[in-house]
């Protein structure tokens, strides 16, 4: 493929002089022949991992993205694979909504220290490395480039992939309508003052414009500009209680550069601002000052839309961040009683141990979940997520703003990698994520065998699916003796006495009486009967509804009345007998909703011949989505409702 140098060209004119240190994202809008780009320039630092995936997710929804990944060729092998292996994770996550894979090149930095003959050898290593990382998105290959050559081979081999990738892309992306081009040029007329409006504004102007065709209803706006927004021409930042207040944001480096790259600056950055305590709170006003040209409403609901943040009262419990904004708007209060929870600028260690009265010993839940490969891990946002999520399961408990007070006096406790909180129930909880060991564990204390709304393990395992898509893991049950060590520091998961959840879930299913001893290896410490300790572990590993088993009338209205004509399918895939199935379709077919009736047969001959592992919700939902029933909507429904 022939080079175009104009690309590369209008790259350098885009990007300018380069910048010793990179904070936040910075954007650039590229123009050439083969198409316009928006290159994004991501800072290299741990501190904006995390606003680095926020922000790639909101803008990667449909369109598949390029990715080039850079590595410093003189490292070492180990270090080269340890950052592809984090990028490979990061892209995964952040792109799990595009229906095709993205595209990546790695590109070698540094070539210029390293001699001819090392190079060569160093990069067949790192590009046979990098091919087998990249499984799941579309490598390109690898190209070591030497700053001093603007032009050299390497470089047009650099161009030539570049755009092959370009050329992919333009073609798996979705056509946009004329309604979206008309829309998006309309906005470039906004003047800069005009960058940051609310989609009110806009139809306000859409409205006084005689020449306009565009829809003036917020509801027919609202999908041109999530489209606009995923093509990463603008962001739009959704308003739920209020979708007139939602936000365009036109200038997008105003808030990936200026905002995101001030926010989580580290301290040797000249953008660094020492904006927030020491378990990552940042009051509004402050907000407002640092950043004096931007709407404050409009970046708190940015962040929160992103979530990297939580909207905090001054007793420091979560509110809902639009009804305290809209009553902000309606009064004189500037939100100094109000403050952003950042988890990702917690700056404090786990505490070295945790009063007794947090520990129960009459009933005690630990649970491990350890990633199967040794270069795979959970990555910061998941993490940061997962504490956003559970601080917002607390109930209304209090953080602790003040970090002389003892820990039995908080009623939650945040740290850098975890959270503990204590419920008004008596129950207890706790989380850490232990990098070195790619391992997360929880610890619950519960004071009877009384399991409501208890639902902590699930989340964690919904945000794992959803943040971290391509890391596989094992789960684990901890030996309840070994749980009270959880809520001291320096934890060794290695050294936990475990047992794997699959096994319990089938001992539970099998035999209640058996779970208390699996193994050899407790697997509940309680004063109380078998039977509710069963009950209480299968309400904390989401078995409730196998434990007591489907409830014939829910499989007739679920099942059976949905997909009538497939009893007999379902049936063989259930493992009823032929010659029973000949039997109950000779006797219905001449009985009015034949089909019906012969499924009931069909599911009381289920529970009858099945086992307490076989007969379950998990099961059936298993069956529907085996290619011979096809059924994979209806199974995604019954999931949602009864797994």
């Amino acid at each position: 493929m022939p080079v175009n140098h104009n690309v590369f060209q209008n790259i350098y004119k885009a990007a300018g002089p380069p910048k010793p240190l990179t904070a936040g994202i910075i954007p650039y809008n590229i123009q050439s022949p083969r198409g316009n780009m928006v290159l994004y320039d991501l800072a290299g630092q741990p501190e904006y991992y995390t606003s680095h995936c926020a922000c790639i997710e909101a803008i990667s929804l449909s369109s598949p993205a390029i990715f080039l990944s850079l590595v410093d060729v003189s490292l070492s092998q180990k270090e080269i694979g340890k950052q592809l292996y984090y990028w490979s994770t990061m892209i995964s996550s952040v792109c799990s909504e595009c229906p095709h894979p993205s595209e990546v090149i790695v590109v070698g930095t540094h070539a210029d220290v390293v001699n001819n003959e090392s190079l060569l050898s160093r990069s067949k290593a790192i590009e046979d490395l990098a091919k087998a990382i990249f499984k799941k998105q579309h490598f390109r290959g690898f190209i070591a480039l030497d700053a001093t050559g603007r032009f050299s081979d390497n470089m047009k081999k650099f161009i030539a992939v570049l755009s092959e990738s370009n050329d992919t892309v333009v073609q798996q992306c979705p056509v946009i309508s004329t309604d979206c081009h008309i829309l998006y040029a309309f906005l470039q007329q906004m003047g800069p003052s005009e960058q940051v409006i609310t989609i009110s504004q806009l139809l306000s102007k859409l409205q006084a414009d005689e020449t306009n065709v565009l829809p003036t209803e917020t509801s027919k706006m609202i999908p041109l500009l999530k489209i606009l927004s995923d093509k990463g021409l603008i962001l739009f930042i959704s308003n739920k209680h209020s979708p007139d207040e939602s936000w365009i944001v036109l200038q997008k480096s105003v808030l990936l550069e200026k905002v995101a790259g001030v926010l989580f600056a580290p301290k040797d950055f000249g953008e660094y601002r020492a904006l927030a305590s020491n378990i990552g709170l940042v009051p509004i006003p402050c907000i407002t000052e640092c950043f004096p040209d931007l709407d404050t409403h409009m970046l708190v609901q940015f962040l929160s839309q992103l979530k990297l943040c939580h909207l905090v009262d001054s007793t420091l419990k979560i509110v809902d961040t639009s009804q305290v904004l809209l009553d902000l708007t309606r009064g004189s209060d500037n939100g100094s009683c109000y403050s952003l929870f950042f988890p990702s600028l917690i700056n404090v260690d786990k505490p070295d141990s945790f009063d007794p009265a947090y520990f129960n010993t009459k009933g005690s839940f630990g649970w491990l979940m350890r990633t199967k490969e040794e270069h795979q891990f959970f990555h910061n946002r998941f993490l940061h997520v997962l504490m956003l999520t559970l601080m917002n399961g607390c109930g209304g408990t209090e953080m602790a703003c003040n970090p002389e007070l003892t820990s039995h006096n908080r009623s939650c406790i945040v740290w850098s990698t975890g959270i503990c909180w204590n419920r008004k129930d008596g129950v207890t909880i706790l989380v850490d994520v232990v990098e070195q060991f790619r391992s997360l564990y929880m610890a619950i204390s519960l004071p009877g065998p009384q399991c409501q709304e208890l639902t902590v393990l699930q989340d964690i395992q919904n945000i794992c699916n959803q943040f971290c898509p391509s890391v596989d893991v094992k789960e684990f049950v901890i030996d309840p003796r070994q749980v009270s060590t959880l809520f001291n520091k320096g934890v060794m998961p290695s050294s936990l006495s475990c047992v794997e959840i699959s096994e319990l879930k089938d001992a539970i299913l099998n035999n209640r009486s058996g779970a208390r001893d699996l193994n050899g290896k407790s697997v509940v410490l309680a004063e109380w009967t078998n039977a509710d300790a069963d009950a209480c572990l299968a309400k904390l590993i989401g078995i409730e509804n196998d434990l007591i088993g489907p409830k014939l009338e829910d499989l007739m209205n679920e099942i059976g009345a949905v997909i009538p004509s497939k009893w007999r399918d379902v049936g063989v895939q259930l493992g009823v007998a032929p010659g029973v199935l000949d039997g109950i379709q000779r006797q219905n077919a001449e009985k009015p909703r034949s089909c019906q009736v012969s499924f009931e047969q069909v599911f009381n001959e289920w529970r009858l011949q099945g086992s307490k592992t076989t007969y379950t919700w998990t099961h059936i939902i298993g069956i529907l989505r085996r290619p011979a029933i096809g059924e994979n909507d209806l199974a995604e429904t019954l999931a949602t409702k009864f797994k």
